[in-house]
């Protein structure tokens, strides 16, 4: 009895050694590995740097997991050089983290986002508490939707023009399914509504409010689009137009030549002018107000004839909101147009020429291009310029007229504007 005691004592001391033995080393295992999970979590384009950061400092390892956000910070070139720095020194000191944020002018909101969330530089968002209690709300609960939500609010505020576009960008339910082109078009939106006296805000036919559904922000962006395709259809407007101006039984007859004309118009008259773009790129038609003294009564557009193709005709007369015209609109009609001097129709002869439309469409954009420079959103949108630009048809003859849009709703269709998706790039900022 006394020998098996001894050797149960004997085995215990034998565990007790090799545990002693293996001790340090599973500590250093679990080490590792968590070293390796926490470099995981980020975006692969930031592990090295990250794991570089924390390879001389503890303290700002432990960041991957309590701020990861304020580490990613320090890896890509958010604010200055002398910010970063004094951030890295207070996290080694052991500083509160929110005094070291507040070093580098990094939002306390931003410590509930976890590290798979961060995949490009964060903007600088605003340090008042008003704006982080309510961003801070909006947090999606499914960390994978974060990703793309932090990108979308990220984008909306740099590009948007601040912080309630992005609050409204941060609350909206369906931030997956519309494509990225029209994110970034819906961000120059927003942006024009806050620039008047530019041409794009002149275009707007209502500016971007918070308080505007995300479905109705489509339909304004939509037909804001269509009126921005006006300029690269009429530039800086017809300067010869097809017939001459003048009365017909009590009537005026004067041609819309400029933008302004169109939207004009299409205000008075309630109808579709202004989304009359893709008929008037090819210069196969031209459009004429119909007054009676200073008021807007019907228009009319003249195309060329089916079978003489040089010869003008009437392809469609409406009244206000696209009604039919009387018929003492149609009599002067006919005898405004019998009183002309007619002549080989040559479209390309009286349509705007193609580097007037160009510096027309430069001088709309270089505003907002402007206040891109130097962002990552610059290029992307370029790119998104170049894919809206549509070519010039050739022929529109026997082309059926543009569906009138029913009087019970004078708002115009909503254009279909899915493009193919583009990501948002993921480019990180000079690193130090």
């Amino acid at each position: 009895m006394a020998g098996r005691a001894h050797r149960v004592e004997l085995h215990e001391a034998e565990m007790i050694a090799v545990d002693g033995k293996r001790g340090p080393a599973h500590a250093q295992e679990n080490a590792v590995s968590d070293r390796e999970r926490r470099l995981q979590a980020f975006h692969p384009g930031y592990r090295r740097f990250v794991a570089e950061l924390t390879a001389c400092s503890g303290e700002l390892e432990d960041l991957a997991d309590s701020f990861p956000a304020l580490l990613f910070a320090l890896v890509s070139g958010f604010a200055t050089a002398e910010k970063r720095e004094r951030c890295f020194e207070l996290v080694g000191e052991g500083t509160p983290l929110r005094d070291a944020a507040d070093a580098l002018g990094l939002g306390w909101w931003l410590r509930r986002l976890p590290a798979q969330a961060l995949t490009a530089p964060l903007p600088e968002f605003p340090l008042d508490q008003d704006f982080a209690l309510r961003i801070s709300n909006l947090i999606p609960r499914d960390e994978r939707a974060i990703p793309l939500w932090l990108a979308r609010v990220g984008h909306a505020f740099e590009a948007g023009g601040g912080a309630d576009y992005a609050l409204w960008i941060a609350r909206q339910a369906d931030l997956a399914g519309p494509p990225d082109d029209q994110f970034l078009f819906m961000a120059a939106w927003a942006w024009f509504g806050g620039q008047p006296g530019l041409p794009g805000h002149r275009l707007l036919r209502r500016p971007w409010t918070a308080e505007m559904s995300f479905k109705r922000a489509r339909e304004e962006l939509a037909a804001w689009r269509q009126r921005l395709r006006l300029i690269e259809s009429l530039g800086p407007g017809i300067e010869r137009a097809w017939l001459a101006d003048g009365p017909a039984s009590g009537f005026n007859f004067v041609a819309l030549r400029t933008v302004d004309d169109f939207i004009a118009e299409s205000e008075a008259l309630e109808n579709c002018l202004d989304q009359y773009a893709d008929q008037l790129h090819a210069g196969l038609t031209a459009v004429f107000s119909i007054r009676k003294g200073t008021r807007r009564v019907a228009c009319v557009e003249i195309g060329l004839h089916d079978e003489e193709v040089t010869m003008p005709a009437i392809v469609q007369l409406r009244a206000a909101r696209n009604r039919r015209a009387p018929p003492e609109v149609w009599q002067a009609t006919y005898s405004w147009l019998g009183s002309q001097r007619l002549e080989p129709l040559s479209p390309l002869r009286h349509a705007p020429k193609p580097m007037k439309r160009i510096e027309a469409r430069r001088k709309l954009w270089s505003p907002y291009l402007a206040a891109l420079a130097g962002t990552r959103y610059d290029l992307p949108f370029r790119r998104a310029l170049s894919r809206a630009v549509r070519p010039v048809a050739q022929d529109r003859r026997g082309a059926p007229a543009p569906t009138p849009r029913p009087p019970v709703d004078p708002r115009p269709a909503l254009v279909d504007l899915r493009t193919p998706e583009t990501p948002l790039p993921v480019a990180a900022r000079d690193r130090t």
